[in-house]
């Protein structure tokens, strides 16, 4: 059975929007065969090559422009503590994300309050936000490997899905960073979380990739583990179809990210700033409309750049081993020619990335590869990316895919 929004369509067994709930999906890309396991980082190259793909078809809604990997299997995808997605390890995300904290302490009466974090990664937000507000925390990630229990910071962890149900605490702030796109059914999880909600006053913050950037562009963080890509007008649709109000919502992170801000009852009144609306919508639609082509394009031209950067004597590198670089690797480079691929984040140093089986190493490496051309897939870092290769004394061109 298809789910669509807790209910089956009845024309063929085709999809129904998870976010308006009304119309039947329309497939528009198909990227075929994908990583499945883009936060999987192997221990050897047999293992990588090995690591599993799964189907690709991209579909949208012509009413909300909502889209949805319409072939996802969720028995495909297992999330567990060998999975590693932490951004914490970037100084730039760093910051973001205490002045994230630093917004919603000083925005909503946390102290003393209780906050669910719903696929907490590794807990760096949860504990920081505990701190900083004098709230009281619940994370639950089946990522999470660190100690499971009560934490200093008035957090509690638990390595494991949150269990929606009365075994949850009373929860009066509900927080869910880059865990939202994951789930199979996410208008069914807004709608539970806003039955034990009840009556009273709770709050909330999701946080997703933004699809009005992720469609209108080369599409590298259009991964298999994203089941949903939501842009404004369909992240606020979802949310108040689910008996959510929503506060604010807008994008972040040099536009990478969408913040919605959700409550269970507020009035009008309190709503900071203008919804999507139409408007919004139609530019989403246009972006879908060209994604195909557009992510076609990108995935050749960058196949071609790679080549004439090979043939004059270059030695090109990729930086960033996360789920866009899986993505940029196994579209742009699946021969595994590039020199090197590096990263901040210690524990993904000497492992290799699933399907083309590219070894990662320390940005300190750089310095000895003698490369001229270094390629970065996240336009947010390509400040913090620029400042590294100068303290590293690596003179080469950074482009950023």
């Amino acid at each position: 059975m298809i789910r669509a929004g807790g209910r089956t369509d009845q024309l063929g067994g085709a999809r129904i929007c998870d976010a308006c709930g009304g119309t039947v999906l329309v497939p528009f890309a198909d990227l075929g065969e994908i990583p499945v396991f883009c936060g999987v980082h192997w221990g050897s190259p047999t293992e990588a090559l090995a690591s599993p793909l799964g189907t690709m078809l991209l579909a949208y809604c012509p009413d909300c422009a909502y889209v949805r990997n319409i072939a996802f299997d969720p028995a495909a995808l297992v999330y567990d503590t060998t999975m590693d997605t932490n951004l914490h390890h970037s100084p730039a995300f760093q910051s973001f994300s205490t002045e994230l904290v630093r917004h919603l302490a000083g925005r909503y009466p946390l102290r003393g309050a209780t906050v669910l974090d719903v696929g907490c990664g590794q807990g760096e937000f949860l504990r920081e936000l505990c701190h900083v507000a004098g709230a009281r925390g619940v994370g639950y990630d089946q990522m999470y490997a660190g100690p499971i229990g009560p934490d200093p910071s008035g957090a509690t962890f638990h390595s494991g899905p949150a269990p929606l149900d009365d075994r949850l605490p009373a929860f009066d702030f509900v927080t869910s960073r880059h865990w939202f796109e994951h789930l199979d059914d996410p208008y069914g999880f807004l709608v539970r979380l806003r039955e034990l909600a009840g009556d009273r006053p709770v709050h909330g913050y999701l946080e997703v990739p933004d699809a009005g950037y992720d469609l209108a562009t080369a599409g590298w963080e259009v991964i298999y583990p994203h089941v949903s890509y939501f842009d404004g007008h369909s992240l606020c649709r979802i949310v108040e179809r689910a008996g959510w109000r929503v506060v604010a919502t807008g994008p972040l992170f040099s536009g990478m990210f969408r913040y919605v801000e959700i409550a269970s009852k507020v009035p009008a009144s309190a709503v900071r700033a203008e919804l999507p609306g139409p408007a919004d919508r139609d530019r989403q639609l246009d972006s879908i409309a060209g994604f195909a082509d557009r992510h076609a394009t990108e995935r050749e031209r960058w196949r071609s750049l790679i080549d004439r950067a090979l043939a004059a004597g270059d030695r090109p590198v990729l930086w960033g081993a996360g789920s866009r670089g899986v993505q940029f690797l196994h579209l742009a480079d699946p021969a595994g020619r590039l020199a090197a691929v590096v990263d901040v984040n210690p524990r993904k140093w000497g492992r290799y990335l699933p399907v083309t089986g590219h070894r990662v190493t320390s940005p300190e490496e750089l310095a000895t590869l003698g490369t001229r051309t270094v390629i970065g897939t996240n336009p947010a870092y390509r400040n913090e990316i620029g400042a590294t290769l100068r303290e590293l004394g690596v003179e080469a061109e950074l482009l950023i895919a």
